[in-house]
C-alpha cells in the first residue's frame, strides 16, 4: 500500500497537540476479541480462530499484550493491540523510566530465532490465529517501539529486540512480513535509525520517526514510522499467522509493537507507486494502466479517485491515467467488505537535449572523417546527470523506436559532408529523449613546432619533453577552453586514441616526430606536428685523479676529457685557458673542464652542456734516514721518509710493509728501500746495524773482558764516537773504536758491578742510546 507519505504528513501535522498518554487494558477484551474485534473488525476476512497466546507471568498479575486506545493523545494510532516485552502497564507514557521487566519462565521462540536467522530470545509475547481471507491480499499497519533508540549511544547500532509477523498457509511454511519496505530486511532497532555519530551511520532513516523525549503518549526511547505489512494470499485458503516479539540475549530495554485496530483486512494491488521517491516516475506524455484486478474472486464493483475526489464514470476494474495523482480504487465485495489500495503517480519533466555538431579533423578536404560519437554527449545532455546517451541511428524514426543502431559509434565514418545522425537519450526513469548531431570536418592545421631538450644522463638520444609550452601556445590560437592531447602518429590524434603522457620521453632516437591534437567541445578544431630534437648532452668516462711525481719536474702528464661519443661538435673550455680535448700538466691542482654541444635548428642555436672536474694529487721519492735502537742481536731500525708520497717499506730485498718499524736486525750492512705506492719511484740506501754488548766480566780470564763495539765495516766507519756513562749521567769513557774498548776502569780504578749506558753518534748524525751490565 503506498500511504506511508501521506500518513507520514498526518503524524507530523498532529504531533504537537497537547500531550497526553495512551492508555492499556489487560482485561476487557479476551485474546479472540482482540484479533477478532480490535485488529481486524471486517466481514473481508472470515473463521478467525485464535489458536495461541504467550505472556508474561508476572507475580502481580499484569500482562505483556492487550488493548491500547490513543486517549486524546498525539499517538497516530486510534487504538488497537500492543505486544510488549515487558508489562503492559509499563507501555504508558511519558518516556520517563526504563521498561525493564521480566517473569519467571518467560522464554524464547524458535519459530522468531529461525525467521530473523538469530539465536538466544527471551520474554515472547505471542498472539497466533488462523483465518481465511476473500480477497488475494491482506495488510495491516503497525510502529515499532523500543528503549534500545538510545540518542547518541553506540549500542543502537548493535543491539536490538525482535519482533516479526509470520503467515503461511495452513500446514505451510512461515515468511515473514514485518519488512523495511522495499526491501528483505526485518525491521529492528538496528536496521531502522538515523544514525550515532562516530558509530554507525543512517540506515533506512526514511522509516524512523525519530528519537523521543519525556514528552510522548508511549514509554520507550525511540519509535518507526507508520509501516505496512502485506502479502498476497490466496482466496478462501486458510492461514495461520504469528505475532511476536521477544527480548534478545537479556531481558533488558524492553521494545513494543503497536497493530492498528480495524487495518488488518484484504486490500487491493495497484502496484508500486510511480513517483519521484520511488525513482520510477512516468515521461512526459505516457499513459500508464492501472490495474485491480484480484485473484481467484469477482467482486461487485468497483470506485475509482483521484487526489479523494472521485473520478465518475470509472467502474471497471482498470484505469488508464494520463496526469499526476494519488489514485484510489475501493472494491466492494458485498457484505460491507471493501477493499483498497492507493498509488502516487507523478511525471518526469521533458527531457532537455540539445542538438550539436561535432568537428573532426581530416587529411582530405572532401568531407569525410572518422568521429567518435560519443564527443557529443556533453553538449547533448548539458551536464544534467538523469541523462545518458544509449545509442546513435541514422534516422530519427530508428532512434525513436531504437532501431537498426550503428554499431560502432566510437570509429563512425560519415557518409556525406555534414551528415546528421540521431543520437537516443534516455533518463534515469527510462524516458526517451532524440537529439541531432550534425558531423562536420576541418582541415585546420597550424605551423610545425620543435622542440629541443638535451638528452637524459645516460640515454644518448633520449631525453624528457614538457608539452606546456606547445599547448599554452595552441590554446592562444583556438581558445583557453580547447583541450590539446599528444599523440605518436597522425591517425591517433585523429582517433583521439593512446594520448601520450606529459612529460613524454621520445621513442625513437635523437628525433621524432609526434602530433598534437585540438580539441573543442564539439570535437577537433585541428592538428599541429611537433618535431622533437635530442642534443645529447656531454657525458664523461675514465679517471677524474691523477699523480703528478714532483721529481719529475718540469716533466708532464696529460690529462684527458674522457668524452663519450664525437668529439667533433663539442667544444672545451678549462680552467687554465685551454681549449684542447686534453692539457698538459706539471702543478698539483685542481682543473675544470666545461664541455657544451650545440646544434642549429630552424636557424637558432641549442647547447646543452656538462662539466667535470679533475684533481691533480701531488706525490714523490722519499728522502731517507733510520734509526737504531735495542741491544745486540735484536736491534730496531727505524726508517725515517721524508716526502708528500705514500710510502712502503722494504730491508735487504724482502718483501714491502706499510709500517717503517723492523725489528731483530742482525748487526752488519743491510739494504734499505722506501718506495712511492703513487708511483713516483724508489729510494734506497744502506744501513749499518752496529752491535753494542749486553754485558761484559773484565776479570782477564780471556772472555769478555772488554765492552766494544762490533759489526763495524772498517774500511767504511759508520760510528763517530762512543760514549759511556754511569747511572749519574757522568761520562766515565769515550771509546776509541780503534782499541780493545773499555775495561771496566775509571782514572785506574775499577768500577762496580752494575748497569752503564751508552750513546752512540753516528758520521752522518744519528745518535744510538742503550746500556749494558759489567759483571765482575
Amino acid at each position: 500500500m503506498k500511504l506511508v507519505f501521506f500518513l507520514l504528513l498526518v503524524v507530523f501535522c498532529i504531533k504537537f497537540a497537547p500531550a497526553q498518554n495512551i492508555r492499556v487494558d489487560a482485561t476487557t477484551y479476551t485474546p479472540q476479541q482482540l484479533v477478532e474485534d480490535i485488529l481486524i473488525d471486517s466481514g473481508c476476512i472470515s473463521n478467525v480462530q485464535i489458536t495461541a497466546t504467550t505472556s508474561g507471568n508476572f507475580p502481580d498479575g499484569d500482562k505483556s499484550f492487550g488493548y491500547f486506545s490513543a486517549n486524546g493523545s498525539t499517538f497516530p494510532f486510534e487504538k488497537g493491540i500492543v505486544m510488549s516485552t515487558g508489562k503492559l502497564t509499563h507501555v504508558p507514557g511519558p518516556n520517563t523510566t526504563l521498561s525493564d521487566d521480566d517473569a519467571p519462565s518467560w522464554n524464547g521462540d524458535q519459530d522468531l530465532e529461525t525467521a530473523l536467522n538469530i539465536s538466544n530470545t527471551t520474554n515472547a509475547t505471542i498472539i497466533e490465529f488462523d483465518f481465511v481471507p476473500n480477497a488475494d491480499n491482506i495488510r495491516f499497519r503497525y510502529l515499532f517501539a523500543s528503549e534500545e533508540y538510545q540518542e547518541g549511544d553506540p549500542n543502537t547500532c548493535i543491539y536490538s529486540d525482535a519482533f516479526a509477523f509470520l503467515i503461511k498457509p495452513i500446514g505451510g511454511t512461515y515468511k515473514n512480513i514485518a519488512l523495511v519496505p522495499g526491501t528483505n530486511t526485518p525491521v529492528l532497532v538496528t536496521t531502522v535509525h538515523s544514525g550515532i555519530p562516530g558509530s554507525c551511520p543512517p540506515i533506512n532513516e526514511t522509516y524512523f520517526e525519530g528519537w523521543n523525549g519525556p514528552n510522548v503518549p508511549i514509554n520507550f526511547n525511540g519509535q518507526t514510522k507508520i509501516l505496512i505489512a502485506e502479502t498476497p494470499v490466496t482466496v478462501n485458503q486458510a492461514y495461520h499467522i504469528k505475532l511476536v516479539i521477544a527480548d534478545e540475549a537479556n531481558y533488558r530495554y524492553d521494545s513494543a509493537v503497536f497493530l492498528e485496530g480495524g487495518s488488518f483486512n484484504i486490500a487491493a494491488n495497484l502496484g508500486p507507486d510511480r513517483s519521484f521517491i520511488t525513482n520510477n516516475p512516468l515521461c512526459e506524455n505516457e499513459s500508464y494502466i492501472l490495474d485491480a484486478t484480484p485473484q481467484g474472486t469477482t467482486p461487485l464493483g468497483y470506485k475509482w479517485y483521484k487526489d479523494g475526489i472521485l473520478i465518475t464514470g470509472e467502474t471497471s476494474a482498470q484505469l488508464t491515467v494520463t496526469t499526476a495523482g494519488i489514485y484510489k480504487v475501493e472494491i466492494d465485495y458485498g457484505n460491507n467488505c471493501i477493499a483498497t489500495d492507493e498509488v502516487l503517480i507523478q511525471y518526469s519533466g521533458p527531457i532537455s537535449v540539445q542538438n550539436t555538431e561535432l568537428y573532426q579533423c581530416e587529411p582530405l578536404a572532401d568531407g569525410l572523417a572518422t568521429f567518435n560519437l560519443f564527443d557529443a554527449e556533453e553538449n547533448i545532455i548539458n551536464g544534467d546527470p538523469l541523462l545518458r546517451l544509449y545509442s546513435f541511428h541514422k534516422t530519427f524514426t530508428d532512434a525513436q523506436n531504437n532501431t537498426d543502431a550503428i554499431r560502432n559509434p566510437e570509429r563512425y565514418t560519415n557518409n556525406q559532408p555534414n551528415q546528421i545522425i540521431y543520437a537516443r537519450v534516455v533518463s534515469d526513469y527510462g524516458c526517451i529523449g532524440i537529439a541531432e548531431i550534425t558531423l562536420k570536418t576541418t582541415t585546420n592545421t597550424v605551423s610545425d613546432f620543435s622542440l629541443v631538450n638535451c638528452s637524459t644522463a645516460g640515454t644518448p638520444g633520449f631525453a624528457s619533453f614538457n608539452f606546456s609550452e606547445t599547448t599554452s601556445e595552441l590554446q592562444i590560437l583556438f581558445g583557453n577552453n580547447t583541450e590539446v592531447t599528444y599523440h605518436l602518429s597522425y591517425d591517433e590524434a585523429i582517433s583521439q586514441t593512446n594520448p601520450l603522457p606529459d612529460p613524454f620521453t621520445n621513442t625513437q632516437a635523437n628525433t621524432q616526430t609526434i602530433y598534437a591534437r585540438i580539441s573543442g567541445d564539439r570535437g577537433c578544431l585541428g592538428t599541429a606536428k611537433i618535431n622533437l630534437n635530442i642534443i645529447n648532452t656531454p657525458e664523461f668516462e675514465g679517471e677524474e685523479t691523477y699523480i703528478y711525481c714532483l721529481n719529475t719536474y718540469p716533466d708532464t702528464i696529460t690529462i684527458a676529457s674522457g668524452l663519450l661519443g664525437t668529439i667533433t661538435d663539442a667544444a672545451f673550455s678549462w680552467s687554465n685557458g685551454e681549449t684542447t680535448p686534453t692539457i698538459e700538466v706539471n702543478e698539483p691542482g685542481t682543473y675544470t673542464l666545461t664541455v657544451t654541444r650545440s646544434k642549429t635548428i630552424n636557424n637558432e642555436t641549442y647547447s646543452c652542456t656538462n662539466t667535470r672536474t679533475f684533481t691533480v694529487i701531488a706525490s714523490e721519492t722519499a728522502q731517507i734516514t733510520y734509526q737504531l735502537t735495542g741491544n745486540v742481536g735484536n736491534a730496531t731500525l727505524t726508517v725515517v721518509a721524508e716526502g708528500v708520497g705514500d710510502y712502503i717499506y722494504a730491508l735487504d730485498n724482502g718483501p714491502f710493509q706499510q709500517s717503517p718499524i723492523f725489528e731483530n736486525v742482525s748487526p752488519g750492512e743491510h739494504t734499505l728501500t722506501v718506495k712511492d705506492t703513487n708511483g713516483c719511484g724508489a729510494t734506497t740506501i744502506l744501513a749499518y746495524v752496529i752491535g753494542f754488548p749486553n754485558f761484559f766480566t773484565p776479570n782477564n780470564d780471556g772472555y769478555h773482558d772488554y765492552w766494544q763495539v762490533a759489526g763495524q765495516d772498517r774500511n767504511n766507519e759508520q760510528l763517530a764516537r762512543v760514549e759511556i756513562f754511569n747511572r749519574f749521567g757522568k761520562i766515565l769513557y769515550a771509546l776509541d773504536l780503534d782499541s780493545n774498548g773499555w775495561d771496566g776502569t775509571y782514572n785506574g780504578k775499577q768500577m762496580p758491578s752494575s748497569d752503564y749506558w751508552f750513546k752512540a753518534t753516528f758520521k752522518n748524525g744519528m745518535i744510538y742510546r742503550g746500556h749494558f751490565s759489567l759483571k765482575r
